[in-house]
């Protein structure tokens, strides 16, 4: 009895001697941990609680030049989240928010049962909602179809429907600046992200009354371009009835300021509508012609020409010459007509817009030629491609050359806008410096950088230009280009009140296939100024393969009428006064 008890009593005091000496291991454990690992347990706590998260600045405005019409601004929007632990039923909870958030009921169902604790309810381009969606996805919410479906306040870009589209681009579902201004100026626009720091609880509150660490979002700068949204309106109206009165592929018109170079208006057919880019933009609508479109410019190029023979001396407006067909080499060039209008002088050549006086033009100028059309800004067309005008959008082209030196019948062709390809902005860019008294101007549509909410001018675009020809030649020109709409092939340009100066092209489109040109098929184009005597703007129209009751229409009867109703809407916007003795003159 007595061994039992020695025994039991050995017992408990070695379960004591554990029970002792796991607290002490304990309390010294605790001891370490509350004094040498304090810091670094205190570091890993707070990577596990402390919580950061990017602030998203507010994007900059893009205004129209009169600093008073936004072209893109930021409006309320939401994004809807998903806690797919929380959705009951996806199937019925896609079936319902398909047709609101316009996402396919397929890629819904498989957000809604992703394995992840929340995702983001975005597919099929669509991403940002404005308000009214907001509510009626609460509205389901609150009657208890919609569980597990979250929304958060955010903010989504608006434009003015399909208003300078090409010129503007747009802001995709991903926050991705694509195409126009929207892309080229992105780094101002985009502004600068902040980011808070803050203790979250485990879900997820902010534990503490202030964040640790602020630091505020910079808002990206505004933008004044210089496009003048009244004419940009009145251009959009034009090539949309010349399109469709026309049955035409496209088109595209630019309206700019010749002293500064400023793009005051810029359209191109088809368009999209940046809003919805998901559902209206295409492989056919998203290029800008305006600047990526390579055509053959036809004889809207002999100006050229004649801008290089007046420079050189050979050009003599009263001399004579035959008209209807000249021989180049093994080939035969004749005028648009066929046969001519007999022996004519220079002048009336230039009023006809007879290719055989450019031809001669040509011959006269010989290699020259070539060293003007880069002077004016096309590159050289003993290379492969041309040379970028500069203008600051994405995407320009540069114009397609020979990348070798010219035969004499290239040179032949060339001299009338034949054999190559260059851009709608290219020619406008030139014709500009002959309205500009000789000076070729960079062009542009950046007006002007301003701090957010037009607080404060950052910055103001200085014109960028240099002298290509004498302003005696410019105005020798200008007095041909007169008589080209006065008595010539672009009477359809003129204006009452106005003395419009200009020239038109019909230029053929060659065969995809490379078997010289399609039949039957042009590219009709008018490129002009006024007044003539001081320009105070230029306007470039060009339709892709229009179609008339009388066949395929030509730069003439077809762009010169769509050019005049701009330009004269142009005009009365820019308060550019009428002559009133030359109205009553032309009645």
């Amino acid at each position: 009895m007595g061994s039992m008890f020695k025994e039991s009593k050995k017992r408990s005091l070695l379960i004591g001697l554990v029970w002792i000496l796991c607290l002490s291991v304990i309390i010294g454990r605790l001891f370490w941990l509350q004094t040498f690992d304090h810091n670094e347990l205190l570091a890993d706590a707070e990577k596990k609680w402390i919580y950061d998260d990017k602030l998203r600045p507010k994007r900059g405005t893009i205004y129209d030049r009169t600093r008073e019409q936004p072209l893109a601004w930021e409006v309320d929007a939401y994004i809807f989240l998903a806690d797919p632990k929380q959705v009951k039923n996806p199937h019925k909870t896609a079936s319902v928010l398909a047709p609101i958030l316009k996402i396919s009921e397929s890629s819904l169902y498989k957000l809604l049962t992703s394995s992840k604790k929340s995702v983001e309810l975005k597919a099929d381009g669509h991403y940002k909602y404005p308000e009214p969606v907001y509510d009626k996805v609460m509205a389901l919410r609150k009657q208890g179809q919609l569980e597990g479906i979250y929304a958060f306040p955010t903010t989504m870009r608006q434009y003015n429907g399909n208003e300078a589209a090409h010129v503007l681009g747009y802001v995709n579902y991903d926050d991705v600046a694509v195409g126009g201004v929207e892309q080229y100026y992105d780094r101002l626009l985009r502004g600068k992200e902040g980011y808070i720091k803050y203790l979250k609880a485990r879900n997820g509150m902010m534990i503490t009354d202030k964040p640790s660490k602020d630091t505020p979002p910079e808002p990206g700068k505004d933008l004044v371009l210089t496009i003048d949204s009244r004419i940009q309106q009145q251009v959009e109206l034009e090539l949309d009835e010349a399109v469709r009165n026309y049955q035409a592929k496209g088109g595209t018109a630019i309206v700019a300021d010749p002293k500064t170079g400023e793009i005051l208006a810029m359209a191109s057919r088809p368009t999209f509508d940046p809003n919805r880019y998901a559902e209206t933009i295409n492989d056919d609508n998203r290029r800008n012609r305006a600047i990526e479109s390579q055509f053959e410019p036809g004889s809207t190029f002999k100006i050229v020409t004649l801008a290089a023979a007046i420079e050189e001396g050979v050009f003599h407006p009263d001399a004579l010459y035959q008209s209807g067909s000249i021989r180049v080499g093994d080939q035969v060039i004749r005028d648009w007509n066929e046969t001519g209008w007999g022996r004519i002088t220079y002048r009336q050549g230039i009023e006809e817009s007879s290719n055989v006086a450019f031809v001669r033009l040509g011959q006269m100028l010989g290699n020259k030629l070539v060293d003007y059309i880069a002077r004016f800004g096309f590159g050289n067309i003993t290379d492969s491609f041309g040379k970028r005008t500069g203008i600051d959008l994405p995407a320009e082209a540069r114009g397609v050359y020979y990348g070798r030196n010219l035969y004499p019948a290239e040179l032949a062709t060339t001299a009338f806008g034949q054999g190559i390809s260059v851009t709608p902005i290219q020619q406008v860019a030139a014709v500009s410096a002959i309205a500009n008294g000789g000076i070729l101007m960079k062009p542009h549509v950046l007006k002007e950088e301003w701090d957010s909410g037009l607080s404060k001018k950052v910055k103001e675009y200085k014109p960028e230009g240099h002298r290509i020809i004498k302003p005696e030649t410019a105005k020798q020109v200008r007095d041909l280009l007169r008589d080209v709409v006065a008595h010539g092939t672009g009477v359809e340009a003129e204006i009452p009140g106005y003395q419009v100066a200009g020239k038109t092209g019909t230029a053929q489109i060659p065969d995809p296939e490379g078997k010289g040109y399609l039949k039957g098929k042009y590219m009709v184009s008018f490129i002009g100024f006024a007044p003539y005597d001081h320009p105070n703007l230029v306007v470039y129209v060009a339709i892709d393969q229009p179609t008339t009751p009388t066949g395929s229409g030509s730069g003439g009867t077809v762009a010169a009428p769509v050019a005049r109703n701009i330009m004269k809407a142009a005009l009365q916007i820019r308060h550019v006064q009428p002559d009133q003795s030359f109205a009553e003159s032309i009645k």
